[in-house]
Parts: structure tokens; sequence; C-alpha cells
């Protein structure tokens, strides 16, 4: 049988982001809680106004913002994933030494390593196209409804 190589994992990464992913959590859920009363404190204004004009004006806002919200953290991901990538191919190991990591992993090198690094290119450009494609939405539904 062969030795393989672990990659250790950084338990203080792993506590950060877990603490990270419990308080983003507790935002959804208060954030939740809160956007049907300001929803519907916004729709009795809207409809009391009774002006249309003002009322489209805040739905395409809503569209666009909906259609933003997306393209920063999936640039941020693909830039990562790139990040990661270039990293890897460099050492022609994956995951590189420096990279952190939550639980051990084995240790990728050689052609392996290097399909690996591909496939994670391969992920940062579909994350990129899919942050582009969220802004283009967003414009198209500005401009759309304007």
């Amino acid at each position: 049988m062969r030795d393989t190589e672990i990659h250790p994992a950084d338990l203080a990464y792993r506590r950060r982001s877990l603490r990270i992913i419990v308080a983003i959590a507790l935002v959804c859920v208060v954030a939740l809680w809160q956007l049907d009363a300001w929803l519907s404190e916004l729709l009795r204004q809207l409809a009391q106004a009774g002006d249309s004009e003002r009322t489209r004006r805040w739905l395409r806002g809503l569209l666009v913002a909906l259609a933003l919200l997306p393209s920063v953290p999936l640039w941020l991901l693909g830039r990562s994933l790139r990040r990661l990538a270039a990293a890897a191919r460099v050492e022609q190991r994956f995951p590189p030494r420096a990279w952190r990591t939550l639980r051990d992993v084995r240790v990728l090198r050689g052609p392996v390593a290097l399909r690996w690094t591909r496939r994670v290119g391969r992920m940062a450009a579909a994350a990129s196209a899919l942050a582009v494609l969220c802004a283009a939405l967003a414009m198209a539904t500005f401009w759309y409804y304007r």
C-alpha cells in the first residue's frame, strides 16, 4: 500500500468559519423575520398612495436588487477559485501548501493535481459567468421596467 500525504486541517480556521456561518444564518433569520413586516407596511403605503408610478419604481428597484444580489458573492467565489487553481498549478499539488482546509485532505500531485486544477478553473469561470449574467439581468430589468 502506498503512503499518502495528508494536508492537515486548520482547527482555528474551522472554528472561525463555523462562527461566520452561524452569524450569517442568524442575520438571515432576523432579516426574514423583519422582511414580512416591512413588506406588509410597504404594500400598505404604496396602496394608499395610489401612485402607480411610485409603485412601479419600487418594484423595479426590488427586482434589480434581487438580480444584483448574487453577483458579488459569485464574483468573489470565482476570484477565490482562480487563486486556488493558480496556486495549485504552480505547485503541481492540490491543495496548495498555504491553503487552509476545514478537514484533513489527501494531497494530490502530478497529473491528478493538474486535472483538479483545471476542474477548479472551470468552476471559477462558471461562477464568474454567473456573476456577469446576474449583473446583465439586473441591467436588463432596469432598462425593461423604466
